[in-house]
């Protein structure tokens, strides 16, 4: 993949940069990733529907030398294990790389694989921000005389003064550092460029990147900008962000986008939230789905990414706009320019509302709406047919949420004409498959719901109703009620 024939048909700004004679002011997110391909494949889905107008690069700090093969984004090729919390030499060599390949940025993020974004925002905040600034950091400003990594760094302390000199230094959190061009190319042909990078190659000291690089743009002479706390908020060291706090920030603090920490398992209730909600933001808006797909593929089409292709393909069934379903699978990772198998038709009733998955049989199965009732569909993956259940639940509306627990059951919640949710499960354990339920909770009419299960193995449905998300929490291993909502 090549920079320019991938994210410029997606870039609208029409200026000439601040910083370079390139024509676009482009976004560079450099990430550092160490593990967990499924969760490096989830933060880059979350990217391009998030920040389309911005590019990706990777650096694989990890044990597996093969970790980014096939995931059809450009990686560093000095990229080495890294251990945890030495990591600052990364960021160096990855702008020494961009500039060997004349890659076409304006601004560099650093970022880490256990970020996500929550919403749309971000880039707009950066270009506004970076008109008239070359750095920006996260808490930028003097440390605490007992700042961790400073006294980490002060056990190396004579290597660093003849770079630094004497303190007070600076402090900025590593995640999200913003660096204008101008400020890497001062870096990569300054006097000190060599002894910067011997000191960032032999350091011991933990976390040495939230001081050495913002101190280092100041002494280059450059000033020195915090991000703005609306959205400074939610970037920080620890705890990790659970789902009650993902979803308060969600309904009440719009100028929050970027989320870190967040669970590096892809089944963590808070990055299973975002990514379910990603998936509903793909299904209804034809501007969401572009970002991934250069071509019409049907009604609310849903994004299936499954193990057995390690999550480097991505499926699709949508509504046909007559009746029935449509599948898609995509031949190669990457964007879906080469279709590989599709449209498979099936089904004769009219779909409304549809949602997937990737069952322990190794089916696809998908729940969908037809009129007010609730049928389920599996995939013979031998003999790749679709069957179709009886209708299973009726009364309900808008859209429905499916997951298989960790009991092994399928659950299923959706919005009910009367108000309130309906839940319905299928015990997977017994021959026959029966459904069961409904059992109804809550009062509200909801538009649609999501359903997780929370990092306590508790199933929890968050609903929307009018842009605003609640969330409902089953008492499970006790009373199996469910309780709420809170929001």
């Amino acid at each position: 993949m090549t920079e320019s024939s991938d994210y410029t048909e997606y870039t609208d700004y029409s200026a000439y940069s601040e910083y370079t004679d390139y024509p676009r002011k482009k976004i560079c997110f450099a990430i550092l990733v160490h593990n967990r391909s499924e969760v490096i494949i989830d933060l880059l889905d979350n990217i391009r529907c998030y920040c389309p107008n911005s590019s990706v690069v990777l650096y694989n700090g990890g044990d597996d030398p093969e970790l980014c093969n096939g995931l059809g984004y450009p990686v560093c090729p000095t990229s080495r294990k890294l251990d945890y919390g030495v990591t600052a030499i990364y960021m160096l060599e990855v702008m020494e790389w961009l500039e060997d390949i004349d890659y076409s940025y304006d601004v560099l993020i650093n970022l880490d694989s256990d970020v996500l974004f929550a919403r749309e925002g971000f880039e707009q905040f950066i270009l506004n921000e970076m008109k008239d600034k070359e750095y920006m950091g996260v808490g930028t400003k003097i440390p605490d005389d007992d700042f961790y990594c400073l006294l980490q760094l002060r056990q190396e302390i004579d290597q660093w003064i003849p770079l630094l000199g004497n303190e007070p230094y600076r402090e900025s959190f590593n995640v999200g550092q913003v660096y204008s061009r101008k400020v890497v190319l001062r870096f990569l042909h300054d006097d000190q460029y060599e002894l910067l990078k011997s000191n960032l190659h032999d350091t011991k000291s933990f976390g040495v990147d939230e001081i050495v690089f913002v101190t280092m743009v100041e002494r280059l002479g450059y000033s020195l900008h915090a991000y703005r706390e609306d959205v400074a908020s939610t970037i920080r060291y620890r705890p990790h962000f659970p789902l009650d706090e993902v979803v308060s920030l969600v309904n009440f603090q719009p100028e929050s986008s970027l989320i870190h920490p967040v669970h590096r398992k892809l089944k963590d209730e808070a990055r299973s939230f975002i990514r379910e909600a990603m998936k509903r933001k793909i299904q209804l808006s034809p501007d969401y789905q572009e970002r991934f797909m250069e071509e019409y593929l049907g009604e609310m089409p849903y994004l299936i990414r499954r193990s057995k292709y390690y999550g480097k393909k991505i499926e699709w069934l949508a509504a046909s706009e007559d009746k029935g379903l449509l599948y898609w699978r995509e031949n190669q990772s990457g964007r879906t320019k080469d279709i590989l198998f599709g449209p498979y038709a099936f089904g004769s009733e009219k779909i409304e509302a549809l949602t997937a998955l990737e069952s322990r049989f190794g089916n696809l199965e998908a729940v969908c709406r037809t009129g007010n009732q609730l049928v389920h569909y599996w995939r013979d993956e031998h003999t790749g047919e679709w069957s179709p259940s009886e209708p299973f639940a009726e009364g309900v509306t808008g859209m429905p949420a499916f997951l298989e627990s960790s009991y092994g059951n399928f659950e299923v919640i959706a919005p009910l004409e009367q108000g309130g949710l309906g839940h319905w499960w299928r015990n997977n354990d017994d021959p026959m498959l029966p459904w069961f339920g409904p059992i109804v909770f809550g009062t509200e009419q909801y538009d649609e719901v999501i359903l997780v299960e929370n990092n306590e193995k508790q199933l929890t449905a968050i609903s929307c109703k009018e842009g605003k998300y609640q969330y409902y929490v089953r008492d499970d291993h006790n009373s199996w009620a469910w309780y709420g909502p809170y929001d």
